[in-house]
């Protein structure tokens, strides 16, 4: 049953009389006067619990107004904020989301219903599945949804939860509607002021029978990311031969031999970005008659993403592998926490790298829905397409390297200490051993059509009966090139410089706040400019990087049947889905060695279907007025990665390290059941927790091996369809309005990941589970001030790559809007106000992949409304 909204929702309420009221769910009238509006200051927060009420599955909304109150500039920060869903942050940013203790891949991204085509600019990135929000501007929704339990007729694909963007609808969206905001942002780290600038319009034709809303964005932002980072661990053998020296290779019968967890290499990083974000969607409806409507969704995002890196490299795999020879070797659970690298034979054994990029990544997406509202049938009609693209057009690599001993330390937490027989700030000791210009495009690209037809029965407990079809073709391309040439004998040899020559002053303030006096923190800097020029006189020739070159079809055909039911005090749906996925993966294969034959690779295809029947149910009972509780089943999937489906090996040369694929690895399925009880003890106020347990038939598992590629020695990871295991927790929900503007919003989800027994020498982690995370929010709203401080937790994950994990991580934000005059805010915003740091580790705390900070953001501006 619904309730009207009492007088005492909160600690204020106004009357409005105003023609410009921004409620994007109520028809303006013609004649504004007419109107008269009980406002309280929750009622962002009142629309978001009527949304996740009335909602038949388990799942949780938040609206655009109360997006609008948190420190968010994306839309994965704005999820954040709900019960199950866990952040991933790049560079600071929020770039990816899971729900449920899954991995962002593991879960699909809706616009308006529809996938979202979703791209990276990254030249090491591997093609993902999980949308990278970075292109979504919060500014363009109008609720986000994150729906747990599935029913028949929504798309297949998503085993923790699908999300759900939904873009504001211009006929109930009132005309003229007008919000331009324009803000400063200012990093700490990169000490920088960027401009951010966003508009929305709606306009309604004069019969009423049309509108078209408006939305654009145009975002600057410079950023810094200070790093300590190693790659490449690895278990290797090592045997000690003469003077306690210990080799890559036994130098005696005799020669004493222990396997260990390996570095491949690292280094201390300074990464810089420019990114400017622009983009804008035109959301269209047109009334064709009192029954027919015709809706259009255009979205264009695009970011530019150019960045350089320089980092001050140990390359401890390819000082070895060179024959060199490691002394003072120390151990910790059987990891090499410290040694010290000789120098070796060969030219040169370890690096300084200067990289600079010119990357994108852009995505858009049409989609046109046709919709007839009969007495009995309910009809719709869609169709339209997704493409996202990304890459890096350059990828330009000065490497400076030196024949010198060095030793390497990671004993200490969260620290990598790294030494230098030759100072590391004496330029003319590094020579320019290797000059590169490689590049990289990911596509992505969707298209679909689909029906659906609704019958409305009403006979006793049968409410309606839905059934579809939709048709999707759904394709990944990814394509690298590679120079040739760069050595000492070809184009490096050809400038014949030192780093010497590219004099530039270090960054101020580096790793303030990680590592300690030993820590490498200050060497030799290159001007970026300098090299650019000199670089530009170079004739680089490229050839394509046949190891990583992939091409993925997917065609999908989906059907449904479902059955709505409706009673005094409940609602359900029951239904099946059917879906045939037909899969084409194609890529080059390494058929013979040498690897630089012209021959040693050849376009191999691999074709395969398989078919899912996923059967759902959904039942929500209203207990009494503020009581519900809901039950849901279903069999769910979701699809391998698409790199991990390519038939082929993709490499980094610089790193040593990769990945390779498997065509044939199944889809994660599970069964799984949810619960909940949901107590809506006030219009702003709820109290629930739910329960779930998904049964995973199958975890895809990684096999890492040494393997040598291009004469490099390289640690390999190879996917495979391993055990299954379970993914079972539950979730807390509290929010509160409470006395004279202050209220409380707070929310706690526990996962339990476990696989079954696998022979693999992995632990048993499952990617994407996080044991605890919590969201607690705190805010005070009157008719002046507006004022919300946030913190978002989640504990140690298991990344998906490798045995990588992700230390607990915690953030702290906030935000304050002071209303200036009726229609003008004043508005503030913090972001990372504690300065926490990002920290990965390979398999356990003494093999360290990365220790970076990222600075804290502060935004202040105007927000005019009209």
């Amino acid at each position: 049953m619904k309730k009207n909204l009492p007088l005492t929702t909160a600690s204020s309420i106004i009357i409005i009389v105003n023609s410009s009221y921004a409620a994007e769910q109520i028809q303006a009238p013609k004649n504004p006067l007419e109107r008269i509006e009980i406002r309280a200051f929750s009622d962002s927060v009142v629309k978001s619990l009527s949304n996740k009420r009335h909602n038949q599955q388990i799942s949780d909304t938040v609206s655009s107004e109360d997006i609008g109150k948190f420190p968010d500039k994306n839309v994965a920060e704005a999820l954040q904020r709900l019960t199950g869903v866990s952040l991933s942050r790049a560079q600071g940013e929020g770039e990816r989301i899971g729900v449920r203790g899954t991995t962002p891949e593991q879960n699909r991204t809706y616009l308006n219903g529809q996938y979202l085509a979703s791209a990276d600019w990254w030249i090491s990135s591997q093609p993902n599945r999980g949308f990278n929000f970075t292109l979504l501007p919060s500014e363009i929704v109008s609720s986000l949804e994150v729906v747990k339990t599935p029913q028949a007729s929504q798309d297949e694909g998503s085993l923790g939860g699908a999300i759900n963007i939904k873009t504001r609808d211009p006929l109930l969206t009132p005309s003229g509607y007008t919000v331009v905001t324009t803000q400063l942002q200012y990093n700490d780290l990169s000490n920088k002021v960027d401009p951010q600038l966003s508009a929305i319009y709606n306009y309604h034709s004069d019969r009423g029978d049309y509108a078209i809303l408006f939305t654009a964005t145009s975002r600057n932002r410079s950023l810094r990311r200070d790093g300590l980072e190693s790659w490449g661990w690895h278990e290797r053998t090592l045997y000690q031969g003469r003077n306690d020296h210990w080799f890559a290779q036994p130098q005696t019968e005799s020669s004493n031999n222990q396997m260990l967890w390996f570095p491949g290499g690292g280094g201390s990083a300074v990464f810089q970005q420019k990114r400017a974000l622009d983009a804008f969607t035109i959301n269209t409806s047109l009334q064709l008659t009192p029954r027919l409507r015709l809706n259009g969704h255009l979205l264009y995002s695009h970011l530019d993403a150019d960045n350089n890196n320089q980092n001050f490299l140990w390359q401890s795999a390819k000082s070895i592998d060179l024959g060199g020879a490691v002394t003072h070797l120390e151990t910790i659970d059987n990891t090499v926490t410290s040694a010290t690298y000789l120098s070796t034979a060969a030219p040169f054994n370890t690096s300084m790298e200067a990289i600079w990029r010119d990357s994108q990544l852009s995505t858009k997406s049409v989609h046109f829905d046709l919709l007839y509202d009969g007495i009995y049938w309910s009809n719709q009609l869609q169709v339209g397409f997704s493409h996202g693209e990304g890459g890096t057009k350059e990828d330009i690599t000065a490497q400076f390297s030196a024949n010198t001993e060095f030793s390497v330390n990671t004993s200490q937490p969260k620290n990598i200490i790294a030494k230098y027989a030759i100072p590391v700030h004496k330029g003319s000791n590094w020579l320019l051993s290797e000059a590169r210009n490689d590049n990289q495009t990911g596509k992505d690209k969707a298209y679909f059509v689909q029906a659906d037809f609704t019958y409305d029965i009403h006979y006793k407990k049968v409410a309606a009966i839905k059934f579809g079809i939709k048709l999707k073709d759904h394709q990944r391309d990814f394509l690298r090139h590679r120079s040739i040439g760069g050595g000492l004998d070809g184009l490096a040899g050809q400038l014949g410089t030192t780093l010497a020559s590219y004099p530039a002053k270090f960054v101020d303030d580096y790793l303030t706040g990680i590592g300690n006096s030993q820590t490498l923190k200050h060497y030799s800097y290159a001007n970026i400019n300098a090299l650019a020029i000199d670089f530009n006189t170079l004739n680089f020739e490229q050839v394509v990087e046949k190891a990583s070159r992939f091409n993925i079809a997917e065609q999908t055909l989906a059907s449904y049947g479902q059955l709505q039911l409706a009673g005094e005090h409940f609602d359900a749906n029951i239904g099946i889905r059917m879906v045939k996925t037909f899969q084409d993966s194609g890529a080059y294969k390494r058929v013979a060695s040498p690897i630089e034959s012209p021959d040693s690779y050849m376009w191999y295809q691999d074709n395969r279907n398989y078919t899912d029947i996923l059967p759902s149910a959904n039942l929500k009972v209203d207990i009494n007025d503020d009581l519900v509780a809901r039950f849901a089943m279903a069999r769910v999937m979701s699809r391998a990665q698409f790199h991990h489906l390519m038939p082929s090996t993709n490499y980094n040369v610089t790193q040593a390290q990769g990945q390779g694929g498997n065509a044939n690895l199944d889809p994660y399925r599970a069964a799984q059941f949810d619960a909940s009880i949901e107590w809506y003890f006030a219009d702003a106020g709820l109290a629930s927790i739910a329960i779930f347990n998904k049964d995973v038939e199958s975890f895809i598992e990684f096999e890492r091996k040494l393997e040598r590629h291009e004469g490099i020695i390289m640690s390999i990871d190879r996917p495979n369809n391993g055990t299954g295991g379970s993914i079972r927790g539950a979730e807390l929900s509290y929010q509160q309005a409470l006395a004279y503007g202050f209220g409380i919003i707070a929310n706690y989800t526990f996962v339990d990941g476990e696989r079954d027994h696998t022979n693999l020498k992995l632990k048993n982690n499952v990617p994407g589970t996080s044991k605890h995370s919590t969201n607690l929010t705190a805010y005070y709203e009157n008719h002046i001030i507006s004022t919300r401080l946030s913190y978002n937790f989640r504990t140690q994950f298991a990344t998906g790559v490798g045995e990588t994990m992700m230390d607990s991580y915690g953030q702290l934000d906030g935000s304050l809007s002071i209303k200036l005059t009726h229609n003008l805010d004043a508005q503030f915003e913090f972001i990372n106000l504690t300065n926490e740091h990002v920290y990965t580790y390979d398999r356990n705390a003494y093999a360290p992949t990365g220790v970076y900070a990222n600075g804290r953001r502060y935004y202040a501006g105007l927000r005019y409304q009209f």
